[in-house]
């Protein structure tokens, strides 16, 4: 039996055992949080010494391996809580999360289905479910535990933020942006929430939050990422209400901010662009190479801001097709790979795309099909779709042969000006400064025609511009690629309920519309630089 679970102490020995294990609890947790690593094992190594029945102490050892990424002792510690206590949903709440980290998802699912039997009454099991829930991707189950934890402690804006993103990822906008308004009623300074509000639809004169994002900014706003935020927000709703010339002014303050407090360079990745074009060559391709024989995975890629989504929603609603998202799994399964065959890691970008060319490609495709269970296997084909795996056409092809790559595009400057206006969580750097963004669209512009080059007919291109003109053919043309049977709701693709956690996420629940094409002619002016350096590198702009 825990210690926790021990009645109150009957005498001044017990009482003394008692108060050592709480001093114990209480110096590793702040050394845990003040992350001095050592002195943290010190104290967990202590407490697991001392008082080995206490699942409190071995909870403490097993939160601090997971900051440090040692998993395997992080899982082993947590049974050992689960085994003094099985009942307590906080140890099996951090041993799905705990799974998660090493990659057993279907166990982490199972565990967190299985709590969801319980009802709750307290308001940090609740919200610690309904986020973990979120990150299995049940969201219609993760917002009712956050609607219980709200109900449980109604003024914790963290919870209504929370709610809100689940919301707006299962496409009920209206009740999103109602949990954003009374998130930032409690908390003003949530400047996330501003961003994030601004994206849920198209703001109109009579209704939209321009003088509230100005008078904010008038104000000032310590934050440097918080005046960041609300900038995108003011640029969006400004554009909204065509107000263009103010819409940029905002944008590039807030680009500009962002890009100086970055540590980039954007000829850092043009180089890797174009040695992989060097290293993934004819004479490669032209050999005889097994890759793995599956035919499920659907690679939709390219540039950001350029349709993706609309692509996966359209071949999406394919009864034999499931959406995966967005994941890294073939980024990361290829690094597993690469450390099979050197002990060093590549000590540069170079080095490590010379060192892809000798992986075993086929153990890279079998690998990679395996680490996206158990989200996929049970329809015919699933969706890959992140915009960046236009790297890894060579690889991916090498491996999964029988692959499809789907390669989205879109009118060069509707695309610069798409990436340019969206404030990234993570990645793409080169996004936040119009020449930056003009030499990475020029190199990645290579990559797409050398992969064009050195396997002619394997990728589908598919233009923005041409679905929006005539979504029946070019839908049609998209499931013919794909080897599957014509099914015209793939046409209806603003029906598909599948909840979306990208940037369009707001977007993808409207029918088609042609309010996108051609935006970038509302700052002509403004992106005459960018124009004029694709232009000079032979890419049609006009």
């Amino acid at each position: 039996m825990s210690y926790t679970q021990t009645p109150s102490p009957t005498s001044s020995a017990q009482y003394q055992q008692y108060s050592m294990l709480d001093t114990l609890l209480k110096q590793a947790w702040q050394f845990i949080h003040e992350k001095r690593i050592k002195q943290a094992r010190d104290a967990c190594n202590e407490l697991n010494l001392r008082y080995p029945g206490s699942s409190d102490g071995w909870f403490a050892t097993s939160f601090l391996a997971t900051q440090i990424n040692d998993i395997a002792s992080a899982i082993i510690a947590i049974k050992k809580s689960i085994d003094l206590e099985p009942e307590q949903a906080k140890w099996q709440i951090h041993f799905a999360n705990t799974l998660l980290l090493n990659k057993e998802k279907s166990q982490s699912l199972s565990i967190a289905l299985e709590l969801t039997c319980t009802d709750y009454k307290n308001t940090k099991l609740c919200s610690e479910l309904a986020l973990l829930l979120c990150k299995l991707n049940q969201f219609e189950l993760s917002q009712k535990y956050y609607k219980q934890a709200i109900k449980l402690s109604p003024n914790n804006s963290q919870l209504l933020f929370n709610l809100a993103s689940v919301q707006r990822f299962l496409g009920e906008l209206d009740l999103a942006e109602g949990s954003y308004d009374k998130a930032l009623k409690l908390n003003p300074q949530d400047f996330e929430a501003y961003l994030l509000r601004s994206g849920l639809r198209k703001q109109s004169v009579q209704s939209n939050h321009v003088p509230e994002l100005q008078k904010l900014i008038h104000n000032g706003i310590k934050s440097p990422m918080g005046k960041i935020q609300v900038l995108y927000a003011l640029a969006k709703e400004q554009e909204d209400l065509e107000d263009y010339r103010a819409s940029f002014l905002a944008l590039a303050d807030a680009a500009d901010s962002r890009r100086d407090n970055m540590r980039y360079e954007v000829q850092g990745d043009v180089a890797t662009l174009g040695h992989i074009i060097d290293t993934f060559d004819k004479d490669l391709f032209s050999q005889e190479i097994s890759g793995h024989n599956n035919d499920e995975a659907i690679f939709i890629l390219g540039l950001p801001r350029t349709g993706s989504t609309l692509i996966e929603r359209i071949v999406g609603n394919h009864d034999q097709v499931t959406s995966a998202g967005e994941l890294n799994n073939f980024a990361m399964v290829m690094m597993e790979e690469c450390k099979k065959i050197s002990t060093k890691p590549p000590q540069s970008k170079r080095a490590l795309v010379e060192l892809t060319r000798k992986i075993s490609f086929n153990s890279l495709g079998k690998n990679y099909i395996a680490s996206t269970r158990p989200a996929t296997g049970h329809t015919t084909r699933f969706i890959d779709k992140l915009p960046l795996n236009s790297l890894y056409v060579g690889l991916i092809h090498l491996a999964l042969p029988k692959a499809k790559i789907i390669h989205v595009k879109r009118h060069p400057l509707d695309t610069c000006y798409a990436i340019y206006k969206q404030l990234f969580t993570d990645g793409y750097p080169f996004s936040y400064n119009l020449d930056d963004l003009a030499e990475y669209y020029i190199a990645h512009h290579k990559l797409m025609n050398h992969w064009d080059e050195v396997l002619p007919g394997v990728i589908h291109h598919v233009a923005y511009e041409y679905v929006i003109s005539n979504i029946d053919q070019e839908a049609k043309d998209l499931i013919k690629y794909c080897d599957l049977d014509w099914q015209p709701r793939c046409v209806d693709f603003h029906t598909n309920q599948a909840a979306s956690t990208t940037a369009s996420a707001s977007q993808v629940r409207e029918p088609l519309y042609r309010k996108s094409l051609a935006r970038w002619r509302n700052y002509e002016q403004q992106l005459a630089p960018l124009k004029l350096k694709l232009e000079q590198a032979g890419i049609i702009c006009d």
